[in-house]
């Protein structure tokens, strides 16, 4: 048997949080720009948004006056969403092990890790009061990488209600996402870390298992397989989960990297998908999920960061770090367009929240961002366009017809209420009245404080390139 894996620590309190205002923007309003769809791009375009919704794309304006208006030459994408994260570690500058490791127990049972990660992370999070600041701060390094939905604040040790800090800014999947009433307790994806006993014990995967076949949850969102190939402890999770008969349609694997191309075969005839996080495989185990064989075999495969100790800051970083791998490793296995379908389009299918959000058309929810095509070197395809950009490139996020964050000028124009923040040098702002913990500025400085306590430093909101 497997030795049992370790939970990553934890604390929650359950205590009042600012909540976002009651009118963050504008109920309507138009924007202009080159709408990217599954269909291609149609260019010189309008978005009208109305209630939280794209009411429609017109090529003409549509005649409605006396409401903001937006006219940009800028791409428009929807939101990613982001399958696989630890967000409330992302507080945590990056974390460089001088080794790699055979599988995750390696680096979770190592005094360094525990010292200089987890020992902090307790200390920071005792008593729970920091939630609603580290909450705010970690979905703002989300937001600015264009990621409008994410998941990690639920799993092993965290109840079942957390405080209302968490509806505000970007959508949590497996906690509060809006779909679904303005109450937690209804979101349809559970969240755990692994299949080994102390990470979810036989009642437990008996009521996942129970809660997937009355369809009461669509998705299991589960770590699996995150070792070596040649570890034996990581490929044995895989007949682990299957005999909990929780290898199906309604699971997505995360990591996988050491399962086999006969494995992903077997992943595949069970409806199963993965989620690749390649730069976090990379720093802590040397190697990553075998996506050639993945795709090959025909696995659905979405791409998420993990997190920023050992991942990537934001979505768009873990784009551009795939590209890279595609291109270097795997031979050009995936253009430019596949990997930003696979963080928005292919994501939102795996959770069953397609017909809400992950492309843009008449009726889904507004959730989407606008990319200014600056980078010359691209070749005019609006993927290329994104991935040889930044986040500077990023001009505004709009999350259920909220604009929250973008340029300052921008935002004004849609007559929304901001805070400055400056990102890689541009100056930015954020939407003031969607702010869950209130003014970014003093959370940033009490979280500056608390990990300076702790005995390490507040994480950047994004690493920029020189």
């Amino acid at each position: 048997m497997p030795r049992q894996s370790r939970v990553l620590p934890f604390a929650f309190i359950l205590f009042a949080c600012i909540s976002y205002a009651a009118d963050p923007g504008p109920k309507r309003f138009l924007i202009r720009g080159n709408i990217v769809t599954p269909d291609g791009v149609i260019a010189n375009s309008w978005l009208d948004v109305q209630d939280g919704r794209i009411a429609r794309i017109e090529t003409t304006r549509p005649d409605v006056p006396d409401v903001p208006t937006l006219e940009t030459s800028d791409y428009i994408f929807p939101g990613f969403i982001d399958l696989h994260d630890h967000p409330s570690f992302n507080v945590f500058p990056r974390w460089t092990p001088p080794h790699k490791f055979p599988n995750r127990y390696a680096w979770r049972d190592w005094d360094v890790y525990k010292h200089e990660l987890e020992d902090r992370a307790n200390a920071l999070f005792a008593g729970g009061e920091s939630f609603c600041d580290i909450d705010e701060y970690v979905e703002v390094k989300a937001l600015i990488g264009g990621t409008t939905s994410m998941i990690g604040f639920s799993g092993h040790g965290a109840p079942k209600h957390l405080p209302d800090c968490i509806k505000g800014l970007v959508r949590n999947l497996d906690v509060y996402t809006g779909f679904y009433g303005p109450d937690q307790g209804h979101e349809r994806i559970a969240n755990s870390i692994g299949i080994t006993p102390l990470d979810m014990t036989a009642k437990e995967a008996a009521g996942v298992r129970q809660r997937i076949a009355s369809s009461s949850i669509d998705l299991l969102a589960i770590h699996i397989a995150e070792g070596l190939p040649s570890d034996q402890e990581s490929a044995h999770e895989l007949d682990q989960l299957d005999a909990a008969g929780l290898l199906t349609a309604h699971t997505t694997l995360i990591h996988s990297v050491g399962l086999s191309p006969a494995q992903l075969a077997r992943v595949h005839r069970a409806g199963s998908s993965i989620v690749w996080s390649p730069h976090s495989n990379f720093e802590l185990y040397g190697a990553t999920a075998n996506v050639d064989a993945a795709f090959r075999e025909g696995v659905t495969i979405a791409l998420a960061p993990d997190w920023s100790p050992t991942g990537s800051d934001n979505m768009l970083d873990e784009i551009k770090y795939a590209h890279d791998v595609s291109r270097n490793k795997l031979h050009g296995l995936f253009s430019s367009r596949q990997l930003v379908e696979m963080a928005s389009s292919i994501p939102a299918r795996i959770a069953y929240i397609d017909d809400k959000v992950g492309t843009l058309a008449p009726g889904m929810l507004a959730d989407f961002f606008l990319v200014r095509p600056t980078n010359t070197s691209a070749t005019g395809n609006p993927y290329d366009v994104l991935v040889a950009g930044d986040v500077t490139d990023i001009d505004l996020v709009v999350i259920g017809g909220i604009p929250t964050f973008g340029d300052p000028e921008l935002l004004g124009n849609l007559n929304v209420k901001t805070e400055p923040v400056t990102v890689c040098g541009a100056a930015r702002a954020l939407n003031v009245n969607a702010l869950p913990a209130g003014s970014f500025a003093e959370v940033e400085a009490r979280l500056t404080a608390e990990m300076k306590a702790a005995g390490s430093r507040l994480a950047p909101l994004a690493e920029c390139v020189p």
